[in-house]
């Protein structure tokens, strides 16, 4: 089995993750990367959830991937893949279960929204090895949770459970494990239910805004709403609620 498996069901896109006793080395971040860039280029996915195929979401880098240089020229970096996933411009949904540890971690927080089972651990421990986190630990978790939750969690490489994960904003939702991936479905169903250049675009409005000032941002997301209204998603929408009727959105 593929480290990062793709299936496609309808508007609904599955990367199943599988690298090797749950942690992460080249091979599996260029098959990460390979998923994510597939996903990514097909125009009838809507949503993309993001899940393990065993008992840990991830746990961390394997020892040859925490031995190998950085930097080799010709190399693309070993988080290339979680770049590569990052950069997906559909909503993207991780179930986590198990422990999401270090490169688990990186994995989930390129990820929009992440649901937790009850039994899932967070944690970023790579400083007890004489190191930093490779694939975006030190940028993503501070823009998730606030730069003191993640100086706490990048200094002390402390182990914590779904509940406190939920608390700092780590998470969105805890529920039962038998639950995770039901959960997971009708969240990702509900989002592909509506329009889907709106909530590409809303991501995309999100995330770039993050990096500008508030002045620059508020005029980049009305630049993207003259944008929207030009579409015939936008079109349908308008009518289907002049209408009183569910809109039929075609991407377009």
């Amino acid at each position: 089995m593929s480290a990062a498996a793709l299936s496609i069901d309808g508007p609904l896109a599955t990367i199943t993750l599988a690298p090797p006793a749950g942690l992460f080395d080249r091979a599996a971040s260029e098959a990460l990367r390979a998923a994510a860039e597939r996903v990514a280029g097909e125009r009838e996915v809507r949503v993309v959830i993001v899940r393990a195929g065993a008992a840990d979401f991830g746990s961390g880098w394997s020892a040859q991937a925490l031995a190998e240089p950085q930097g080799t020229p010709g190399l693309p970096s070993l988080g290339a893949g979680i770049e590569a996933l990052a950069a997906i411009p559909q909503p993207v949904v991780a179930l986590i279960a198990g422990r999401a540890h270090s490169a688990g971690l990186e994995v989930a927080l390129a990820c929009d929204v992440r649901l937790a089972a009850e039994g899932a651990t967070f944690a970023m421990p790579d400083t007890a090895a004489g190191g930093v986190p490779r694939g975006g630990g030190t940028q993503r978790l501070p823009r998730t949770v606030g730069r003191a939750q993640a100086l706490r969690l990048l200094l002390t490489g402390e182990v914590i459970d779904a509940a406190e994960a939920r608390r700092i904003g780590l998470v969105s939702r805890v529920v039962p494990w038998e639950e995770l991936a039901a959960a997971g479905r009708a969240l990702a169903e509900a989002i592909a239910a509506r329009g889907p250049l709106a909530t590409r675009l809303a991501k995309e409005a999100v995330h770039r805004g993050a990096e500008m000032t508030l002045e620059q941002a508020l005029r980049y997301e009305t630049d993207l709403t003259v944008l929207l209204q030009s579409t015939a998603d936008r079109a349908e929408g308008v009518a289907a609620f002049a209408a009183r009727r569910a809109p039929r959105f075609i991407g377009e």
